[in-house]
């Protein structure tokens, strides 16, 4: 009896098919595919009012990105006029109102960020690499005008903007700054910080306490003789 011809795919005691295994697998695929995009709009229809529930600025269904809209938002002030920084020293207080519009789904919650701007005895390259993170471009660069935030980077005290170096050493733990540092000073009276707002290199650098960093600053522009705040760098302690 002659022997039967080879099958090609077929051994003893199983089927195997080799032509009908690409498709197989193929169907296989797809109704996992099909079974799955069901489940995860499932998931992201329940995940999206709850996610918005939580955070109302929150696009519908945008759960891939919670955060898009966080960026706060800043009132526009002036700060103080040219008029009234005539001198090296000079000083003003202000307030900036920071919006954060993640808290309600209709406006923003404010919070109040007290400032300092200074008029300093020369031009410096104010500390504003911080701007283009958040797609901002300063409109001044140096200047001998500086504009800080008096929110101390250490634990979120408000620190003071000192005129006189001795009320420092009197006033807050006895630093006794150097000599080309013994002029005006912002000192914290919370955990006695002190900054040089002008210091050459870094503006507002740390000369004493445990601030981890100098504070942080405004960005600002001079429009008809006033000197009018845009924005504030992102953070508060640390």
């Amino acid at each position: 009896m002659p022997p039967l011809p080879a099958a090609t795919g077929v051994r003893y005691g199983e089927l195997v098919m080799d032509d009908a295994t690409p498709l197989q697998v193929k169907r296989r695929r797809f109704l996992k595919l099909a079974t799955a995009v069901p489940v995860v709009g499932a998931l992201a229809a329940l995940t999206s009012p709850l996610l918005r529930m939580l955070k109302p600025n929150v696009t519908k269904f945008n759960i891939l990105a919670p955060t898009a809209q966080d960026t706060p938002q800043g009132d526009v002030i002036v700060a103080a006029s040219l008029a009234e920084l005539r001198q090296p020293w000079d000083f003003k207080y202000f307030v900036f109102t920071q919006r954060y519009p993640q808290y309600t789904p209709q406006g923003f919650k404010a919070a109040n960020v007290p400032g300092v701007v200074i008029r300093l005895p020369y031009q410096v390259q104010l500390p504003l690499q911080w701007a283009r993170s958040v797609g901002q471009e300063p409109a001044v660069r140096r200047s001998d005008i500086i504009v800080f935030s008096r929110i101390c980077p250490h634990l979120g005290c408000i620190y003071n903007y000192v005129p006189n170096w001795r009320e420092v050493t009197a006033g807050y733990g006895g630093y006794v700054p150097p000599d080309p540092r013994q002029h005006a000073l912002m000192a914290c009276p919370c955990h006695l910080s002190i900054y040089d707002p002008a210091d050459r290199d870094v503006p507002g650098r740390v000369l004493s306490g445990p601030a981890p960093r100098p504070p942080r600053t405004f960005l600002f522009e001079i429009r008809d003789n006033n000197i009018v705040v845009t924005g504030v760098e992102p953070g508060g302690i640390a």
